[in-house]
């Protein structure tokens, strides 16, 4: 099977049913279909072949959506760019990626014509102009009516899409996800989500990013379910969008929950068909995740996984033991393990990398070979994440392996402390990182946002740290605003002052 081939399957089952709810009007399964047959019969008439790259450059949109589907259906590789990214960006995973043509919007059209030159691999720019489709643009490109693209198959192993990680150290590096990834990974998100045919999701994570595609838009697919495309987040949208359209789960990072729930008191709408939310790409703190659910009245679900994993790795049951704090178990047909720094799985409780394996997994970072066997062995993916698994197979999640804080030979875990500093009722959001320091080599430092209208001095937080903390884990504290965050809400890290 290829993923094509299991849209296909998903069609036939849910024809006529809406699969996508847009400012732009709905598409139902049936229609998503032949719209993208058309548009790949268009870009297989411009030149795009097997193994092509496609770059798209798009806000969120049923358009984004069906760009991604046609390149597939074309025999082309999806490359997702984000579409707040600058000139620079931009022209970096262009070249990159070695696309050969480029999906964009109107509003960046003065951004591509300004690396055009420097770009030679781009042979085709597609620009959808105005209320135009994608569609009626590669019409006019290729000056004849579209017809559905001539049925194919592809091998499993085939490259689909590749998404760029968000290049927290270094450059990006360009993940490729098969189509056995793909049609895997939807189903099983399904799955362990629980996800029924008269599920109703919001996308609004940036469709550029991995979590968007995997969780909402595959999910959803894999479940004959409906997705709310929504361009951005703004808390008062979102309400909004549960009441207009009775949602009944909402996938998002921790920021996004912290902000729908800091909005609520302002909510004038009807929320009582929300049954979930479902929180990934970081850890989300235990006090937030407590008080989210007393207010909303809706379970949250932590899961675990990242762009290498085309979503999940790990995450609690729906409809089994939930543990706060925790990223949950394995998930169906997915192997994870806690490993020492030599590969040696270690006892329940001890700390170390984790790792995982399963159908879901990348095979490689594009043209990165050196990276490529450093991070994948034996088909074992190293994530990067120390954890822990508990004696009922629960994975904890401690810190980034990069983000440990050496402290006078002590290692403190970043999480441990923001954990703490959440519990006070002042505190909105914090960061912590280690910062240099003459005679403990680091110390931890800790960026926090202070809830609207309240103030507090750093001692009062530091009195709070003592009654939690050993006295080595004591932070530095530092006001802030607000924290740097990256387009899907995560907080980056590397951004925050290291003096």
């Amino acid at each position: 099977m290829d993923f094509v081939q299991f849209l296909r399957g998903q069609v036939r089952r849910y024809g006529s049913k809406t699969l996508i709810f847009s400012d732009e009007g709905s598409i139902s399964y049936q229609e998503f279909d032949d719209i993208t047959d058309r548009m790949a019969y268009g870009l297989e008439m411009m030149g795009i072949t097997g193994g092509d790259h496609v770059a798209v450059l798009h806000p969120n949109s049923s358009q984004c959506l069906l760009s991604y589907i046609a390149i597939i259906k074309a025999g082309g590789i999806v490359v997702p760019i984000n579409y707040i990214y600058t000139a620079r960006e931009v022209k970096y995973l262009l070249n990159n990626s070695k696309s050969k043509a480029i999906i964009a919007h109107e509003a960046i059209s003065s951004l591509i014509e300004e690396i055009r030159d420097e770009t030679p691999n781009l042979n085709h720019i597609i620009v959808r102009k105005g209320t135009d489709t994608v569609e009626v643009e590669i019409t006019d490109r290729v000056g004849t009516t579209l017809l559905p693209i001539k049925e194919r198959s592809f091998n499993p192993e085939d490259p689909a899409m590749m998404f760029y990680t968000s290049g927290t150290i270094g450059n990006p590096k360009g993940v490729v996800l098969t189509h056995r990834c793909l049609y895997f990974g939807g189903p099983n998100i399904a799955q362990n989500y629980g996800l029924k045919d008269e599920d109703i999701t919001i996308a609004v994570l940036p469709m550029s990013h991995v979590f968007a595609i995997a969780s909402p838009f595959l999910g959803s697919l894999s479940s004959g379910g409906s997705i709310v495309v929504v361009d951005r987040f703004k808390p008062q949208i979102i309400f909004e969008m549960i009441e207009k359209y009775s949602v009944t789960w909402f996938p998002g990072v921790p920021t996004m929950f912290i902000y729908l729930l800091n909005s609520l008191p302002e909510n004038t709408h009807d929320l009582s068909s929300l049954r979930m939310g479902l929180s990934g790409g970081a850890s989300l703190p235990i006090e937030v995740l407590k008080r989210w659910e007393e207010a909303f009245k809706a379970e949250i679900i932590e899961v675990y996984g990242l762009t290498e994993s085309t979503g999940l790795v790990t995450a609690n049951p729906v409809y089994g033991i939930r543990k706060s704090g925790s990223v949950g178990i394995n998930v169906s047909g997915v192997t994870v393990k806690v490993v020492d720094k030599d590969g040696k799985e270690l006892p329940d409780g001890e700390v170390g990398n984790l790792i995982f394996k399963g159908p879901n997994a990348t095979k490689c970072y594009f043209n990165l070979p050196k990276e490529t066997e450093e991070k994948i062995r034996n088909g074992w993916i190293y994530t990067g994440d120390h954890a822990y698994r508990d004696e009922d197979g629960y994975f904890f999640i401690v810190g980034r392996e990069k983000e440990l804080i050496i402290s006078g030979g002590y290692n403190i875990y970043p999480k441990e402390i923001e954990e703490i500093l959440h519990t006070h009722p002042a505190v909105s959001e914090v960061a912590v990182i280690g910062i240099s320091d003459q005679v403990k080599g680091e110390v931890p430092k800790a960026f926090v946002c202070l809830k609207e209208g309240i103030t507090i001095t750093k001692e009062r937080l530091l009195e709070h740290c003592k009654k939690n903390l050993a006295p080595y884990k004591m932070p530095i504290i530092e006001f802030m605003k607000e924290l740097p965050k990256n387009t899907t809400g995560k907080i980056m890290k590397k951004e925050l002052p290291r003096e």
